[in-house]
């Protein structure tokens, strides 16, 4: 226990770190709605759940588990308070981890994360697979009973110690520039709202509100799941098929297409248009949607009349 002390000291073990030297070691966070971990903790209150429209950002406190209250002194615990104080904000109805330390050693790897409760509700996490990743690939995965960290309360977060046994390595490559503890869930919502800036700065309100309510309703994929939804189309008066495309990414690792397969029919599931598209540009972060435009030049349309009351996309 309390492996990342070690993290904490300068190479002659002299002295320790400095706070600013210390938050350097603050690693990228990761979340996932609470909703969509169900199956991994104790229910929460569904009347805790925030709707679309209520969603807002939370901060969160330390908390410590008795024991390490126990067992720390007080300029420990005030690190830990100070580390916790430097991460991000979350949102509302979210559950989250991020690590502060990652120490190999003869059994494998220890990492010290905080697990965040951005719920109104107090959690027990049970089993969670947890993965570390080293420049967003996946390094190791293992599986943890979590029924020893206890009762996180609402809006905090809990420092722990978790140890990846060597076993759980997927390869023996471990030069890396960053790294990140992540969640796999059975299932990944894909509730983040990832907005081009080129294209948020050309949006209304209204569609970004339209967009941002779509995401929360659609249904969870599948891990490593990519998915892809079609909210918007228009036949120009050029002849050209534009249409609105909300990638969804389950997996643990960008989703960066180079090229894809798309088709668009009407309601009558004639082909309206179709073809492979360059979509080198499109890149939607793990876990998140993002919102794209396909455009079909008037070569590529076969059917111009369609009527695209109702229309289906198909994507590969």
């Amino acid at each position: 226990m309390f492996s990342f002390i070690k993290n904490w000291l300068t190479k002659d073990q002299n002295r320790q770190r400095s706070l600013d030297e210390l938050k350097q070691d603050i690693q990228e966070s990761t979340t996932i709605p609470a909703e969509a971990a169900e199956e991994e903790r104790e229910q929460v209150d569904a009347a805790s759940r925030p709707t679309a429209a209520a969603v807002r950002k939370v901060r969160t406190e330390l908390s410590l588990h008795p024991s390490w209250e126990a067992a720390l002194d007080a300029e420990k615990k005030y690190t830990l308070r100070f580390l916790q104080a430097e991460l991000p904000e979350m949102d509302e109805g979210t559950l989250g981890i991020t690590g502060f330390s990652l120490i190999p050693n003869e059994v494998g790897m220890t990492a010290a994360v905080f697990f965040r409760n951005g719920t109104g509700q107090p959690i027990r996490l049970k089993n969670l697979t947890l993965l570390i990743m080293f420049d967003d690939e996946v390094f190791a995965r293992q599986s943890f009973d979590l029924s020893e960290l206890g009762q996180i309360p609402p809006y905090s977060s809990r420092p722990w110690e978790i140890v990846f046994p060597r076993t759980s390595f997927l390869t023996d490559d471990i030069q890396f520039e960053r790294w990140k503890v992540a969640i796999q869930l059975r299932r990944v919502w894909p509730k983040q709202l990832d907005l081009d800036p080129q294209m948020e700065a050309r949006m209304s309100e209204e569609q970004k509100d339209r967009l941002h309510k779509m995401v929360r309703i659609l249904p969870p994929l599948s891990p490593n799941e990519v998915g892809a939804t079609g909210f918007d189309i228009t036949m120009a008066k050029d002849g050209r098929l534009v249409v609105g495309v909300l990638f969804r990414n389950g997996m643990s690792s960008p989703f960066n297409p180079k090229k894809l397969k798309i088709e668009v029919r009407d309601k009558s599931g004639d082909l309206v248009a179709g073809g492979t598209v360059d979509a080198s540009r499109v890149e939607v972060k793990p876990g998140t949607s993002r919102p794209w435009i396909i455009v079909f030049p008037p070569n590529a349309v076969r059917k111009p009349n369609a009527d695209l009351e109702k229309w289906t996309l198909n994507v590969k």
